[in-house]
């Protein structure tokens, strides 16, 4: 894996090495010293109980002959196969499934994290039931998304006239879990139990990432091997110029701490891009906490000479697809005009492997930097609970007002935010070190993923603005924590919309369709609840036409 830096990103990472051998990095980070990150004593207790991922691809490669019988059962018995997850437990499959793609003779891999009923749909009718495995990934084993897509594909396989639909079922979660006796409870095929040492965004390496990659043909041994090679020059014997994992973090680290660019802008060719997800995730998640958050963006439109604000620092991901050229002009126009900038090479993809525990272990030294605990979430739990709250009333069949309110302003901007001057008011509440965050909770058709990414596109062009986007509810797993944990410098637009279709949650009181404009209204509950500055917009049906008047008004 090679490494490169322009002299901008060459002194600022000087500054983040220095603050990283002060606080010896390199022997408390492996000798799992919670000292590190902090001295409060509950922190150190999760952070010591979290560090299993650091060296996992050799726990998992002595677990591998079990993945691969799995895997071989697969090949002969299914076609299709869907990871039903949130989160870490289903960004990894999704890189998988992106870069490598349909593998000849292996089932085709679907990765569904989602409420949406339009995207379950979706699904459904890529499949056939009988012929499909069905991965339940889940580290609690509670988690709503993956307990209500089981419910309803359990069902499914049943009417689908399998004999014994819990052979079409595995699970992955931790050890004691809900997941293990519900697994026991419906005869699941076989059930992985991962480490428990290991936060759902540092488990790529584990079962989570490994076993839907396995399914699916990918050569999980060369992927696990290439991350131990890798992790000898990021260990601490490895000299800081060769270790690109500490350099990463030293530079996450120091351009929040010393530059104030908070704006971790990552840029890669579009047929990797799907590795932007998981180190959004991971990164969010990681650092935005405390009043504080390295606040990464992927999947902007690249523009040519594009005039990016002061608190951008970028890193390049690079690799040999046919995509690679454009994003290293724009990259290379970035370098000439002083914009820090890191390129990191990836020379196949079988280096995904290495990519994981590079950022993984960045990331833990950038948090090292920032002194905050990489490991906990502590603003995610809100969210989950107001949901909770919104679907009890719908169980007992009140359907709050909220819900489907053509415009949901915060509290505190209620004076400010009109439905008739939206454009304007929203822009209005922008204030300097801001990001705008789109936060659509809506099946990406082609179309509709189209037109959000135009809306997005205009408001980075008429702001200069960094514009997160991501897909609700995966992003309550994600940027969510950011959202709600860093210094309250992002102004946030969530769209919800009745379905095409919906459908009714077997066992359950409620839709797909309610559970996901819950979830929706939840999350701009939280965000209220935090003082942040939200709005949240209902918007009918045909949901693509309804965007492109918005944007057309943006």
């Amino acid at each position: 894996m090679k490494m490169k830096v322009n002299p901008m990103a060459e002194g600022i990472i000087r500054e983040g090495v220095i603050k990283l051998e002060n606080l010896d990095f390199k022997n408390k980070f492996w000798a799992k010293d919670p000292t590190l990150w902090k001295q409060e004593a509950q922190h150190q207790e999760l952070i010591k109980n979290f560090l299993g991922w650091q060296t996992v691809y050799n726990w998992t490669l002595e677990h591998i002959d079990e993945v691969l019988k799995l895997a071989e059962e697969a090949k002969k018995e299914f076609k299709y196969c869907v990871v039903m997850g949130m989160g870490g437990s289903s960004l990894a499959p999704e890189v998988f499934r992106s870069l490598f793609g349909k593998q000849a003779g292996r089932p085709a891999l679907f990765v569904l994290d989602t409420t949406n009923p339009d995207w379950v749909s979706a699904v459904r009718k890529e499949i056939n039931p009988a012929q499909t495995l069905f991965i339940f990934a889940s580290k609690s084993g509670g988690t709503v998304e993956p307990s209500s897509q089981f419910a309803y594909f359990y069902d499914e396989v049943k009417q689908a006239g399998v004999k014994n639909p819990g052979d079409n079922f595995i699970a992955i979660t931790d050890e004691g879990t809900g997941l293990q006796t519900l697994a026991k409870k419906y005869k699941f095929r076989h059930v992985f139990t991962n480490p428990s040492d290991i936060g759902g965004r540092f488990s790529a390496l584990s079962f989570f990432g490994i076993v839907p990659a396995a399914i699916m043909g990918v050569d999980v041994v060369r992927i696990l091997n290439g991350a131990k090679q890798a992790a000898a020059s990021f260990g601490p014997e490895a000299p800081v110029k060769d270790n690109a994992a500490v350099q990463l973090g030293a530079y996450m680290g120091a351009c929040y701490a010393n530059h104030t660019k908070d704006k971790l802008t990552i840029l890669t060719p579009k047929e990797i891009a799907a590795f932007g997800l998981w180190a959004e995730q991971l990164v969010a998640e990681s650092t935005g906490k405390e009043g504080k958050g390295i606040v990464p963006v992927v999947g902007e439109t690249l523009h040519r000479n594009f005039d990016y604000r002061e608190d951008r620092f970028f890193v390049y991901i690079a690799s040999d697809t046919d995509d690679n050229r454009r994003v290293e002009e724009i990259a290379d126009d970035l370098a000439d005009r002083g914009f820090p900038i890191m390129k990191i090479t990836m020379e196949d993809n079988y280096q995904l492997g290495a990519m994981y525990l590079l950022w993984e272990i960045a990331t833990a030294a950038a948090g090292a930097i920032l002194a905050i605990d990489p490991f906990d979430q502590p603003n995610v739990q809100e969210a989950k609970t107001l949901t909770k709250n919104i679907l009890a009333q719908l169980e007992k069949g009140d359907i709050p007002s909220e819900v489907t309110a053509p415009l949901l302003v915060s509290k505190d901007l209620r004076d400010e935010v009109k439905l008739d001057s939206l454009p304007q008011d929203f822009y209005s509440l922008l204030e300097s070190n801001d990001y705008v965050a789109i936060l659509p909770y809506l099946w990406p058709s082609k179309e509709i993923d189209e037109a959000l990414c135009a809306l997005r596109d205009k408001i980075l062009c008429r702001t200069k603005r960094a514009v997160l986007f991501g897909y609700g509810p995966r992003y309550l797993h994600s940027s969510g924590q950011l959202h709600k944990g860093d210094g309250n410098n992002g102004v946030f637009l969530i769209l919800s919309a009745e379905p095409e279709k919906d459908i009714q949650i077997p066992q359950q009181h409620y839709t797909f369709g309610q559970l996901c404009n819950a979830q929706a209204l939840g999350d701009f509950q939280a965000l209220e609840n935090k003082g942040r500055r939200a709005v949240k917009l209902h918007l009918q049906q045909p949901i693509a036409e309804a965007i492109k008047k918005l944007s057309e008004q943006f």
